[in-house]
């Protein structure tokens, strides 16, 4: 019987699976995108792509993308080649963007309103309106804003207008970490949340009843006191 020889010296054809950088790239600009959403970021406050980096336990180059791709989305500022800041706080283009919010988050509420009956998206409103309540009763502010974030953009999801939560959600890439700046002062904090609370709890009921008209007028009534406690935080 006559046995083949095989050169192992010869190159051999691999079939491993390439690496997807873009995956890693756009998991690295979510996760500090939905920092910024649910305000673990202060107004103003200096980032570095290390320091990113190593919180997020990548290599610099994805932190590096991501953050360009925030710095077009006005979100992140660059004054400098190593100088990074969350968009400060500007009271009259704050007060600018709480207008937009309230035409486009007030109308994503009636139409989430409008729907047909689903039990579903109201557990899951009430749910994370309880989140947040018991965040408050613990102290733990971090995760009272990751839960009103979250009821903020499961509602608006129920509108069925991918593109009007595009653009809710960039706005509020310059305007969660202002709400955020709000744990500064505990008793404000805690205040601004519990009207949150009873406010949400409202929209709730509207979107339940499907009251078009009472579900704007309650995440319109939401962003309003939250843009004035705010104004009156940052006048101190």
């Amino acid at each position: 019987m006559h046995l083949k020889t095989i050169d192992m010296t010869a190159p051999r054809a691999r079939t491993l699976v390439p690496v997807d950088v873009t995956t890693i790239q756009e998991r690295v600009y979510q996760s500090i995108r939905l920092g910024l959403l649910r305000g673990e970021f202060l107004p103003g406050e200096q980032v570095t792509i290390r320091g990113l980096a190593e919180v997020l336990g990548t290599s610099a180059m994805p932190v590096r993308e991501a953050v360009a791709r925030l710095i077009a989305e006005h979100a992140i500022e660059q004054s400098g080649p190593r100088t990074l800041r969350v968009a400060p706080y500007h009271a009259t283009e704050h007060q600018n963007y709480i207008r937009i919010r309230m035409q486009l988050e007030g109308y994503a509420a009636e139409r989430a309103a409008s729907a047909p009956k689903n039990p579903a998206l109201i557990d899951a409103l009430r749910r994370h309106n309880d989140d947040i309540a018991e965040a408050l009763n613990v102290k733990d502010f971090d995760a009272a804003l990751a839960g009103n974030q979250a009821f903020h953009f499961e509602l608006y999801r129920a509108a069925g207008y991918p593109q009007i939560l595009d653009i809710i959600s960039s706005l509020w890439l310059r305007t969660g970490p202002i709400v955020a700046s709000a744990r500064r002062d505990e008793a404000l904090f805690t205040r601004l949340f519990k009207t949150g609370i009873r406010i949400h709890g409202n929209a709730i009921d509207a979107v339940a009843q499907r009251d078009r008209a009472a579900a704007r007028h309650a995440i319109n009534l939401d962003i309003r006191s939250s843009h004035l406690a705010i104004r009156r935080f940052s006048q101190r």
